[in-house]
């Protein structure tokens, strides 16, 4: 019989995009907008991981009607305070996985300087200082590292971008995507399009979460905007794909950009070596107010002590002076056993 496994937060909320991984770090799946993961394959144990929450490990058989409760993990962004400069500065860090059938192929992490002026235009190309595995012996890993990290690069362009303001006031959302919000119940609201629910939206202790079915929302889209080609592409490959974004609320009760914190995109489809699954966490770690100078200065600092491909022990040295949650057990491992593989020495 299916072992379903039911992710909550403290609230009694489901958590959606929580990764549930065996002992050896085999991905099992993620939990859905409801929280929940229908089947977990037999495994006993199961390590539970979440960008904005601690990971945690338990015993299947030892739950009741498997529901696991997990801990928020809320970090302070340093608030940026000095106004006006023409730039937002924002310090990204990123981890990004890259699976094949389930198993570890290839990861990614890294520091990402960004700044953004003021009319939310973006400023120039990302860049920053990454950890990957790849190289000759291994070309498979040297394309998956890399879309990794290209990935990541494009997820910070439009960090600070709020999603819970654009469904609500963003014409794309509801010309393209024809998408509504509707209030569900306090501090909590659904957004739908015609084909039913694709996402949500919450409010709770100071944070706002916004999820969405990208994948409903996309193939819809193309249906419906004469984009009937990459609609049968997407519907071929069994296209998904899951987004959680999470801001700081103001006291009067708006998110502005510069009040980012967390972001997670995970995407799956059927490729010519297996299904493929990749997952990008993006934290924030660092925001100002500069100038183009300051901004410069700055930049040439972070590349002082991170410079060139970094070693996990720099990596693990940067999320514990940032409070970065430390990657599970089970993840490390596996990320030893493709070191290995690839040769890297650091």
């Amino acid at each position: 019989m299916a072992q379903k496994l039911v992710v909550r937060d403290n609230e009694g909320i489901g958590i959606p995009l929580a990764s549930v991984l065996t002992e050896d770090g085999i991905l099992i799946g993620t939990t859905d907008l409801d929280g929940v993961l229908p089947d977990v394959n037999g495994a006993k144990r199961v390590r539970i991981t979440h960008i904005a929450y601690k990971p945690q490990m338990v015993t299947v058989a030892s739950l009741k009607d498997g529901i696991v409760v997990m801990e928020d993990y809320y970090r302070d962004v340093k608030v940026a305070i000095v106004r006006p400069k023409p730039y937002i500065y924002m310090e990204y860090y990123f981890r990004a996985f890259s699976y094949i059938n389930d198993s570890l192929r290839a990861y990614a992490a890294g520091i990402l300087p960004i700044a953004h002026d003021i009319k939310n235009k973006y400023e120039g190309k990302a860049h920053g200082h990454f950890w990957a595995f790849g190289g000759a012996a291994n070309k498979a890993l040297t394309w998956n590292t890399q879309d990794l990290q290209d990935r990541a690069q494009r997820t910070v362009s439009g960090a600070l971008s709020p999603i819970e303001k654009s469904l609500h006031d963003g014409t794309k959302f509801k010309n393209y995507y024809k998408t509504t919000v509707e209030t569900d119940e306090e501090n909590r609201w659904l957004v739908r399009n015609p084909e039913g629910i694709v996402g949500n939206i919450v409010h709770s202790d100071g944070y706002s979460y916004t999820t969405l079915n990208g994948s409903k929302m996309q193939i819809y889209a193309n249906k419906m905007n004469n984009e009937s080609k990459i609609a049968k592409i997407r519907e071929e490959r069994n296209y998904d794909y899951q987004y959680m974004q999470i801001y700081k609320i103001d006291a009067d009760g708006t998110i502005p950009r510069e009040n980012f914190v967390m972001e997670s995109n995970h995407w799956e489809y059927n490729a010519k070596a297996g299904r493929k699954t990749i997952i990008v966490y993006l934290y924030a770690v660092d925001n100002a107010y500069m100038d183009k100078d300051e901004y410069t200065a700055h930049a040439k600092g972070i590349s002082k002590p991170y410079s060139g491909n970094m070693s996990l022990e720099a990596l693990a040295e940067y999320e514990k002076k940032h409070n970065i949650p430390a990657l599970p057990p089970e993840q490390m491992n596996t990320i030893m056993q493709l070191k290995k593989q690839t040769g890297r020495k650091n």
